[in-house]
Protein backbone atom coordinates (compact mmCIF):
# COMPACT_ATOMS: atom_id res chain seq x y z
CA UNK A 1 0.00 0.00 0.00
CA UNK A 2 2.16 2.85 -1.17
CA UNK A 3 0.12 5.62 0.14
CA UNK A 4 -0.65 5.26 3.90
CA UNK A 5 -1.33 7.94 6.34
CA UNK A 6 0.55 10.78 3.88
CA UNK A 7 3.16 8.72 3.54
CA UNK A 8 4.78 7.14 0.01
CA UNK A 9 6.22 3.97 -0.11
CA UNK A 10 7.48 0.64 -2.42
CA UNK A 11 8.99 0.17 -5.39
CA UNK A 12 7.57 3.14 -7.35
CA UNK A 13 8.41 6.34 -4.54
CA UNK A 14 10.68 7.89 -6.59
CA UNK A 15 8.02 8.67 -8.69
CA UNK A 16 5.11 8.99 -6.89
CA UNK A 17 4.00 12.28 -6.08
CA UNK A 18 1.81 13.23 -2.54
CA UNK A 19 -1.80 12.43 -3.05
CA UNK A 20 -3.17 16.48 -2.47
CA UNK A 21 -0.85 17.14 -5.51
CA UNK A 22 -2.55 14.38 -7.88
CA UNK A 23 -5.26 16.48 -9.11
CA UNK A 24 -3.09 19.55 -10.19
CA UNK A 25 -1.14 16.89 -12.09
CA UNK A 26 -4.09 15.51 -13.64
CA UNK A 27 -6.09 18.63 -14.40
CA UNK A 28 -2.24 19.54 -16.11
CA UNK A 29 -2.67 16.63 -18.22
CA UNK A 30 -6.26 15.49 -18.57
CA UNK A 31 -6.37 17.12 -22.78
CA UNK A 32 -3.69 14.54 -23.32
CA UNK A 33 -5.55 11.83 -20.83
CA UNK A 34 -8.58 12.47 -23.48
CA UNK A 35 -6.92 12.52 -26.58
CA UNK A 36 -4.81 8.84 -25.65
CA UNK A 37 -8.41 7.66 -24.54
CA UNK A 38 -10.25 8.59 -27.41
CA UNK A 39 -7.96 6.77 -30.17
CA UNK A 40 -7.49 3.77 -27.52
CA UNK A 41 -11.18 3.22 -27.66
CA UNK A 42 -11.40 3.94 -31.26
CA UNK A 43 -8.23 0.99 -31.90
CA UNK A 44 -6.20 4.33 -33.29
CA UNK A 45 -3.53 2.57 -31.29
CA UNK A 46 -2.66 -0.72 -29.25
CA UNK A 47 -2.58 -1.59 -25.73
CA UNK A 48 1.05 -1.39 -25.58
CA UNK A 49 1.26 1.36 -27.41
CA UNK A 50 -1.40 3.52 -25.24
CA UNK A 51 0.62 2.62 -22.22
CA UNK A 52 4.23 3.60 -23.94
CA UNK A 53 2.66 7.05 -24.04
CA UNK A 54 1.06 6.81 -20.73
CA UNK A 55 4.54 5.97 -19.34
CA UNK A 56 6.05 8.58 -21.14
CA UNK A 57 3.40 10.99 -20.42
CA UNK A 58 3.51 10.83 -16.19
CA UNK A 59 7.16 9.82 -15.92
CA UNK A 60 8.34 13.72 -18.17
CA UNK A 61 5.11 15.26 -15.72
CA UNK A 62 6.88 14.09 -12.76
CA UNK A 63 10.65 13.98 -13.41
CA UNK A 64 11.79 17.12 -14.74
CA UNK A 65 15.33 16.29 -15.84
CA UNK A 66 16.23 12.59 -17.38
CA UNK A 67 13.08 10.72 -16.97
CA UNK A 68 14.78 8.63 -19.58
CA UNK A 69 18.55 6.91 -18.82
CA UNK A 70 20.94 5.84 -21.58
CA UNK A 71 24.03 5.38 -21.16
CA UNK A 72 27.14 7.36 -22.88
CA UNK A 73 24.49 7.39 -26.02
CA UNK A 74 21.31 9.78 -27.00
CA UNK A 75 17.90 8.35 -26.55
CA UNK A 76 16.85 6.62 -29.97
CA UNK A 77 13.11 8.61 -31.32
CA UNK A 78 10.30 8.04 -29.51
CA UNK A 79 8.44 7.43 -32.45
CA UNK A 80 10.20 4.46 -33.04
CA UNK A 81 8.71 2.30 -29.84
CA UNK A 82 10.02 -0.89 -30.60
CA UNK A 83 14.08 0.30 -30.61
CA UNK A 84 13.37 2.97 -27.81
CA UNK A 85 11.46 0.41 -24.97
CA UNK A 86 14.57 -2.09 -26.29
CA UNK A 87 17.59 0.26 -24.81
CA UNK A 88 16.11 3.07 -22.86
CA UNK A 89 15.80 2.67 -18.91
CA UNK A 90 13.05 4.43 -16.96
CA UNK A 91 13.54 6.37 -13.70
CA UNK A 92 12.83 5.88 -10.54
CA UNK A 93 11.79 2.12 -11.53
CA UNK A 94 12.51 -1.33 -11.40
CA UNK A 95 13.78 -2.18 -14.62
CA UNK A 96 10.74 -5.15 -15.17
CA UNK A 97 8.38 -2.75 -16.21
CA UNK A 98 9.80 -1.54 -19.25
CA UNK A 99 11.32 -5.33 -19.92
CA UNK A 100 7.78 -6.66 -19.80
CA UNK A 101 6.23 -3.61 -22.15
CA UNK A 102 9.01 -3.95 -24.78
CA UNK A 103 8.07 -7.86 -24.64
CA UNK A 104 4.31 -6.70 -24.51
CA UNK A 105 4.87 -4.13 -27.51
CA UNK A 106 7.14 -7.41 -29.81
CA UNK A 107 4.18 -9.81 -28.96
CA UNK A 108 6.17 -12.13 -27.31
CA UNK A 109 4.12 -11.65 -24.05
CA UNK A 110 -0.01 -12.05 -23.71
CA UNK A 111 -0.70 -8.54 -21.45
CA UNK A 112 -3.95 -7.32 -21.64
CA UNK A 113 -4.91 -3.61 -21.07
CA UNK A 114 -8.17 -3.08 -19.49
CA UNK A 115 -10.36 -0.37 -18.06
CA UNK A 116 -11.33 -1.63 -14.56
CA UNK A 117 -10.15 -3.65 -11.97
CA UNK A 118 -10.61 -7.31 -12.10
CA UNK A 119 -12.05 -9.26 -9.48
CA UNK A 120 -9.70 -12.14 -8.08
CA UNK A 121 -11.31 -14.74 -10.03
CA UNK A 122 -11.11 -13.21 -13.18
CA UNK A 123 -7.40 -12.75 -12.66
CA UNK A 124 -7.42 -16.70 -11.54
CA UNK A 125 -8.92 -17.23 -14.94
CA UNK A 126 -6.78 -15.00 -17.28
CA UNK A 127 -3.79 -16.73 -15.78
CA UNK A 128 -4.95 -20.08 -16.46
CA UNK A 129 -5.35 -19.35 -19.48
CA UNK A 130 -1.64 -17.69 -19.90
CA UNK A 131 -2.32 -14.51 -20.31
CA UNK A 132 -2.44 -11.57 -17.39
CA UNK A 133 -4.13 -8.03 -17.34
CA UNK A 134 -3.04 -5.03 -16.89
CA UNK A 135 -5.52 -1.69 -16.11
CA UNK A 136 -5.98 1.83 -16.57
CA UNK A 137 -8.31 3.67 -14.26
CA UNK A 138 -9.05 6.24 -16.68
CA UNK A 139 -11.86 7.57 -13.69
CA UNK A 140 -8.87 7.50 -11.28
CA UNK A 141 -6.21 8.92 -13.61
CA UNK A 142 -8.48 11.94 -14.71
CA UNK A 143 -9.79 12.98 -11.36
CA UNK A 144 -6.15 12.32 -9.69
CA UNK A 145 -7.36 10.06 -6.99
CA UNK A 146 -6.16 7.02 -5.65
CA UNK A 147 -7.17 3.40 -7.13
CA UNK A 148 -8.96 1.47 -3.87
CA UNK A 149 -7.03 4.02 -1.91
CA UNK A 150 -3.87 2.85 -2.52
CA UNK A 151 -1.98 3.69 -5.58
CA UNK A 152 -2.74 6.38 -8.32
CA UNK A 153 -3.92 5.11 -11.60
CA UNK A 154 -0.13 5.81 -13.13
CA UNK A 155 1.29 3.41 -10.34
CA UNK A 156 -1.60 1.04 -10.14
CA UNK A 157 -0.77 0.52 -14.01
CA UNK A 158 3.27 -0.02 -13.40
CA UNK A 159 2.35 -2.20 -10.38
CA UNK A 160 0.08 -4.51 -13.34
CA UNK A 161 3.14 -4.62 -15.16
CA UNK A 162 5.61 -5.23 -12.67
CA UNK A 163 3.35 -8.09 -11.97
CA UNK A 164 3.22 -9.71 -15.74
CA UNK A 165 6.84 -9.66 -15.08
CA UNK A 166 6.76 -12.00 -12.63
CA UNK A 167 4.19 -14.35 -14.39
CA UNK A 168 6.21 -14.27 -17.79
CA UNK A 169 9.86 -14.35 -16.54
CA UNK A 170 11.60 -17.80 -17.64
CA UNK A 171 13.33 -18.50 -14.44
CA UNK A 172 10.01 -18.46 -12.47
CA UNK A 173 8.11 -21.19 -14.44
CA UNK A 174 5.39 -19.82 -16.81
CA UNK A 175 4.16 -22.68 -17.96
CA UNK A 176 4.11 -24.02 -14.19
CA UNK A 177 2.56 -20.91 -13.28
CA UNK A 178 0.04 -21.38 -15.80
CA UNK A 179 -0.86 -24.80 -14.86
CA UNK A 180 -0.91 -24.14 -11.03
CA UNK A 181 -3.88 -21.52 -11.60
CA UNK A 182 -5.40 -23.68 -13.78
CA UNK A 183 -5.97 -26.40 -11.50
CA UNK A 184 -6.88 -23.84 -8.96
CA UNK A 185 -9.78 -23.01 -11.27
CA UNK A 186 -10.54 -26.02 -11.95
CA UNK A 187 -10.77 -26.92 -7.89
CA UNK A 188 -12.28 -23.91 -7.30
CA UNK A 189 -15.66 -25.25 -6.41
CA UNK A 190 -14.45 -27.49 -3.70
CA UNK A 191 -13.59 -23.97 -1.38
CA UNK A 192 -16.29 -21.77 -2.12
CA UNK A 193 -18.06 -22.44 1.28
CA UNK A 194 -15.23 -22.30 3.37
CA UNK A 195 -14.47 -18.83 1.24
CA UNK A 196 -17.72 -17.52 2.30
CA UNK A 197 -17.39 -18.21 5.69
CA UNK A 198 -13.75 -17.61 6.72
CA UNK A 199 -12.94 -14.13 5.64
CA UNK A 200 -9.26 -14.39 6.47
CA UNK A 201 -8.95 -17.52 4.26
CA UNK A 202 -10.61 -15.89 1.77
CA UNK A 203 -8.26 -12.48 1.90
CA UNK A 204 -5.50 -14.86 1.25
CA UNK A 205 -7.02 -17.18 -1.21
CA UNK A 206 -7.86 -13.83 -3.10
CA UNK A 207 -4.03 -12.71 -2.73
CA UNK A 208 -2.47 -16.68 -3.80
CA UNK A 209 -4.65 -16.36 -7.30
CA UNK A 210 -4.63 -12.89 -8.78
CA UNK A 211 -1.81 -11.04 -6.89
CA UNK A 212 0.87 -13.51 -6.18
CA UNK A 213 3.38 -14.11 -9.01
CA UNK A 214 6.41 -16.21 -7.78
CA UNK A 215 7.50 -20.30 -8.60
CA UNK A 216 4.98 -22.72 -8.87
CA UNK A 217 6.98 -24.06 -5.84
CA UNK A 218 6.06 -21.17 -3.66
CA UNK A 219 2.60 -20.78 -4.76
CA UNK A 220 1.91 -24.31 -4.08
CA UNK A 221 3.85 -23.81 -0.60
CA UNK A 222 1.72 -20.84 0.24
CA UNK A 223 -1.44 -22.70 -0.70
CA UNK A 224 -0.97 -25.51 1.26
CA UNK A 225 -0.01 -23.32 4.21
CA UNK A 226 -3.72 -21.32 4.06
CA UNK A 227 -5.33 -24.21 3.80
CA UNK A 228 -3.80 -25.40 6.89
CA UNK A 229 -4.37 -22.57 8.90
CA UNK A 230 -8.13 -22.59 7.78
CA UNK A 231 -8.01 -26.38 8.95
CA UNK A 232 -8.50 -27.91 5.13
CA UNK A 233 -6.90 -30.94 4.93
CA UNK A 234 -3.99 -31.21 2.38
CA UNK A 235 -3.63 -34.44 0.44
CA UNK A 236 -0.14 -33.86 -1.38
CA UNK A 237 -0.67 -36.38 -3.91
CA UNK A 238 -3.90 -34.15 -5.39
CA UNK A 239 -3.04 -31.46 -7.90
CA UNK A 240 -3.29 -28.55 -5.64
Amino acid sequence: MPHENGRIYGSFKKICIPEPELKLEAKSILPNLISLKSDWETAQISDSQLTFQLVLLYLERRVKKHPFLRMGKPLPSRNQSKDFLEVVRFYGMPDTVRFALWKWHIGEWDIRLIDYNPSSLEMLESQSRGYRYSTISWEHAMEGSLVEDKRDAFEHLLHDLAHAYMFFREDYDYEGQKQFFKEMMMDYPKYESVLNTNSIFREKFDYCISDMNSHPAHLSSYWNAIRREAGIPVDQTLRV
